[in-house]
């Protein structure tokens, strides 16, 4: 092959290879990307829960209790002892019905507290809930509770005991569980438990009357007393009952219209517990719950410590946590990763 040919085979071989790397660089820069506009619109509204200083909150330098626009800050003095109780450090005013738990809990090395528990506490100085924070020197899960509820519906089904609990039974008679009806509604004193179950079609009010309103209220509210009689139900019957009786005493029918609402959303939400074709719930198995359905009112927060003994003048041990409260549902949800 003669010179002049070869340097032209060289000349397209390059020429070649110059087009083809070209083209590989146009199909890595081709990319293909749609786009679609949204709006987020941000409005403020006022916070669900506030915090203030509680009537023991500022003992220093046993405990110093600082509530912020976002939360709040709590230095305490602990030493060689089987428990320390802050009685009342903390206030909570909520505003809304709200699920309050605690998520996201971090703490420094090396450990101090063996184990450490917020009371949430009413001002009649009775335990609402407690919240675990510290258990076994570690930062406490975030609990994933089985809850269970069923309808109304079901429990007109069912109306003997079992399902129904034996302490309150179909036959027992309104007025002598949810006793503010006495008062307000005399004329639903001595339905039966049952009965209810058929308000407002078979109740004595009419349904724009408060009572009417109120019987809508109690044909919720029978159903979550036996679910929290007989199952894991987010509300125990004592908190029921007082939920029922307090919202019935107030005389509004705004407070009357979303406590039914609370209850409903409570008894619809886990009602899988009723399985299609059985005549009694199937019940998963019961676990702890570290969380509470807050109504609106004033709380205390009083702070349970057992310390790991002994200890060293000098140690500090730092705790963080987020109080969460979920105004739309009943879920324990941690608070997402922030990135930096």
């Amino acid at each position: 092959m003669s010179t002049e040919k070869i340097g032209k085979l060289r000349y397209k071989i390059a020429l070649i290879t110059i087009l083809a790397i070209l083209a590989l660089g146009v199909l890595a820069l081709a990319d293909v990307i749609y786009y679609y506009k949204g709006v987020i619109t941000a409005q403020v509204s006022p916070p669900p829960i506030s915090f203030f200083q509680g009537p023991n909150g500022y003992a220093p330098p046993y405990i110093v209790a600082t509530p912020t626009s976002t939360g709040f800050n709590l230095v305490i003095q602990i030493t060689n002892a089987s428990y320390i109780y802050y009685y009342e450090v903390l206030g909570l005013n909520a505003y809304n019905l709200c699920w309050l738990y605690v998520t996201n809990v971090t703490a420094t090395t090396p450990p101090l507290i063996s184990n450490l528990w917020l009371y949430i506490q009413t001002p009649q100085n009775q335990t609402y809930c407690i919240l675990p924070v510290i258990y076994q020197s570690a930062p406490t899960p975030l609990p994933i509770p089985t809850y269970q509820s069923c309808t109304p519906g079901y429990w007109k089904k069912h109306a003997t005991v079992p399902p129904w609990s034996s302490q309150y039974p179909p036959s027992a008679t309104l007025g002598s569980v949810f006793t503010a009806v006495n008062t307000y509604c005399p004329e639903l004193s001595s339905y039966t438990l049952l009965q209810a179950l058929s308000f407002p079609s078979q109740g004595p009010y009419r349904e724009k009357e408060y009572c009417g309103k109120v019987e809508l209220l109690l044909f919720q509210a029978v159903a979550a007393l036996e679910n929290s009689l007989t199952m894991n139900y987010p509300l125990t019957p004592s908190q029921v009952i007082t939920m029922v009786n307090n919202t019935i005493s107030s005389g509004n029918k705004t407070t009357v219209e979303d406590l039914q609402s609370y209850l409903n959303n409570l008894n619809e939400e886990y009602d899988y517990a009723c399985s299609p074709g059985t005549r009694y719930p199937i019940y998963p198995p019961i676990s702890p719950t570290s969380s509470c359905a807050l109504r609106p009112g004033t709380y205390y927060i009083s702070v349970l410590v057992q310390p790991i003994t002994p200890l060293q003048n000098g140690q500090s041990e730092t705790i963080s946590l987020y109080l969460a409260c979920n105004v739309v549902g009943n879920e324990s949800i941690p608070l997402p990763p922030v990135g930096g």
